[in-house]
């Protein structure tokens, strides 16, 4: 994630060091990060406004391949929350203007593994790949710590709890780097899954045990 979120910043800054930053670069990168910020914290009311002054921002480049990055931001933090999203926009863009780069990264998202290019992911997911087609979940889970930049590690094991065979120890990597960064939204969808997990395998106890965690996290 961080990679492509450096495709942004990049692309706000690119222009030439001695001169001005054009006032739509600047409005589009701020409320960007705006609209990351608010989705993590879960300020639902103050989400999906950032996220349209952003687009509308981008728009004024005319360059499809920055308003599919946008679009891609939000599917990488929906899946951070284990969450589903509508790609219809993304795919119209794509077909109208692909990028093998961005579809490597939108189908890493969607969990189709079948035809990935690792030279099209950044390093922090493609490593991932072989544990991927081994569904080497132990592998896995460490590849996944080792993840630096917090959010980035939180997709990654999006992807893999939403696709892939998982476990608690994946799943509290995902609640540790959640809540270590106040990210609300991801640690509630993260400890639900974790409820639910226990549930499944009849571990009341420890089930009652995240239920009651969340009832007072939620107060």
């Amino acid at each position: 994630m961080r990679k492509y979120f450096l495709i942004v910043i990049i692309f706000f800054i690119c222009a030439c060091a001695s001169q001005p930053i054009p006032q739509w670069k600047d409005a589009s990168f701020r409320q960007l990060e705006s609209y990351k910020m608010n989705f993590l914290v879960d300020k639902e009311d103050e989400t999906q406004p950032h996220f349209v002054k952003a687009k509308k921002a981008a728009s004024s480049s005319n360059d499809l391949n920055l308003l599919a990055t946008l679009y891609l931001t939000k599917y990488a933090l929906h899946t951070a929350a284990l969450e589903d999203y509508d790609d219809t926009e993304f795919l119209r863009i794509d077909k109208l203007q692909p990028n093998p780069v961005n579809r490597t990264y939108h189908d890493f998202l969607k969990g189709d593994f079948t035809s990935l290019n690792k030279n099209n992911l950044p390093s922090d997911y493609s490593g991932l790949l072989p544990m991927i087609d081994s569904k080497d979940l132990i592998a896995a889970t460490r590849r996944i710590s080792s993840i630096a930049d917090p959010l980035s590690r939180l997709i990654a094991c999006g992807v893999w709890v939403k696709y892939l065979p998982y476990d608690e120890n994946i799943m509290q990597i995902a609640i540790d780097t959640a809540a270590k960064n106040g990210w609300r939204r991801p640690l509630w969808a993260y400890l639900s899954k974790l409820q639910q997990y226990y549930s499944d395998r009849r571990e009341t106890t420890k089930a009652e045990s995240i239920r009651e965690r969340l009832d007072l996290l939620k107060k």
